[in-house]
């Protein structure tokens, strides 16, 4: 997200004690937030079919456009502005994967993240379906130019502008019922997972190129014995090559690059999960949906080319989870040594649950996080995952949010995204990192 000020401070000063105290740098590894999530990471089985049956796979989108102007989401100098027109539609696209009794969802949406209540509102709209958390794996596009009207707190009004439970209500059900209708067209497919250089389509926003570079495609391949075809993709950079005045709604550049894989490779259904966004931004010619068309048709092109290498074969390894985390206090900063108090932070953002989700399909592995997770912290999440003989897709926004996460050595950069939008701290993508680790370890091999 983009665009957040630091808002309030102004009635408060005459009263710093109040709502400011000394940053907290306790070693994560010496508290108990720690070990908890540590301890149920350990203790908490992945879910999985004991029966050899192969993998069954379905897929189905859902247009979810509302039919008039609601407010946008993605940037708070949009001051909760409706759209005036729509550039293009957006869509709910799901994933179902069945074997024997068991079943797991990867679901994405064109939208900023995956709102809190959405995610709140879905567990009890699936429950009698036989979904829970743990087998459904959330992500969004993180388009900046879709509809929000998702978030109550004050933090949520200025990034989505004005609360609208209609909105959210109609929004949970198109998800719903995007993974029912999967689910009903889930038949036996072939599987194949590609990685795929595109460094010249995305830059390090924070550091230039004094930073490293997420710079993969990540696309994952299936055929059903039908011939029926359809792919998932994640890419690390930003969607925000459009002006951020733009009042237009828009998937941005990861909808029109599936909207160009399903023309291009005569696919059923093309779906897209932002990556490790957090970092990185988008490079192509041009500008606003100029720079998208040449950003989605050069993705696009890429993704075309390596396809005709590629090896499907049919799996049997299909497992899911959801870890449950806890977290240090909120450090939203004042200044460099200071920290406003978490009874503030959470009565202006919300305090909600956090985990981290995992769906592991063949040797394939989703981690899915809630945060703006940064590219420059994959490289030992990979590291890990090759030990094991198996590839890692992180993607973000699964569900909930707890702010920008990027590596520690950047924390006293006077940068938005870790000054303004860093939450809990120095250490969160450190420890965050340790976490994916020990989950990939639970994997099978």
């Amino acid at each position: 997200m983009k665009g957040f000020p630091l808002f309030i401070i102004g009635l408060l000063l005459s009263c710093q004690s109040c709502i400011t105290q000394k940053l907290d740098t306790t070693p994560y590894p010496t508290t108990q937030y720690y070990q908890q999530s540590k301890k149920r990471i350990a203790e908490l089985p992945l879910i999985s079919s004991s029966s050899n049956d192969t993998i069954q796979v379905g897929w189905f989108k859902i247009n979810m456009t509302p039919p008039k102007p609601v407010p946008m989401a993605g940037y708070g100098k949009r001051k909760g502005k409706k759209y005036e027109q729509v550039h293009d539609s957006v869509w709910v696209r799901a994933f179902v994967f069945r074997k024997g009794n068991y079943k797991a969802a990867w679901v994405t949406a064109d939208l900023l993240i995956m709102p809190m209540r959405i995610t709140e509102r879905l567990q009890q709209l699936l429950v009698n379906k036989g979904y829970t958390l743990n087998n459904i794996y959330l992500t969004a596009t993180h388009t900046h130019y879709s509809f929000g009207g998702w978030g109550k707190k004050l933090a949520g009004r200025i990034i989505a502008g004005k609360y609208n439970q209609e909105l959210v209500n109609k929004t949970t059900e198109a998800i719903a019922q995007t993974i029912e209708q999967a689910e009903n067209n889930a038949t036996t497919a072939s599987i194949g997972y590609q990685e795929i250089p595109a460094p010249e389509f995305v830059y390090n926003r924070l550091v230039g190129n004094k930073g490293n570079l997420d710079t993969l495609i990540r696309v994952m391949h299936f055929q059903k014995i039908s011939g029926e075809k359809a792919l998932i993709c994640t890419f690390a950079a930003h969607p925000t090559s459009v002006a951020s005045n733009d009042l237009r709604l828009s998937a941005e550049y990861p909808g029109a690059l599936v909207s160009l894989l399903e023309q291009k490779m005569q696919l059923n259904m093309a779906a897209f999960g932002a990556g490790a966004v957090g970092s990185h931004g988008p490079q192509a010619p041009g500008e606003n949906y100029t720079k998208v068309a040449n950003l989605a048709e050069g993705l696009a092109n890429k993704i075309q080319n390596y396809s005709q290498n590629l090896s499907l074969t049919f799996q049997t390894d299909l497992s899911n989870a959801y870890f449950a985390i806890d977290l240090n206090k909120p450090q939203w900063r004042y200044g460099e040594k200071r920290r406003f108090r978490p009874w503030l932070f959470y009565t202006v953002f919300g305090k909600y649950p956090a985990g981290l989700s995992l769906l592991q399909v063949g040797s394939t592995v989703f981690i899915g996080t809630p945060c703006d997770f940064s590219g420059e912290l994959l490289p030992e999440i990979s590291t890990t995952a090759s030990a094991r003989n198996q590839k890692v897709v992180v993607t973000s926004f699964n569900g909930s949010y707890i702010g920008y996460v990027t590596p520690e050595k950047y924390f006293n950069h006077k940068k938005y995204e870790t000054h303004d939008m860093n939450f809990f701290g120095p250490s969160t993508g450190t420890y965050l990192t340790e976490l994916i680790k020990l989950i990939l370890q639970k994997t099978n091999k």
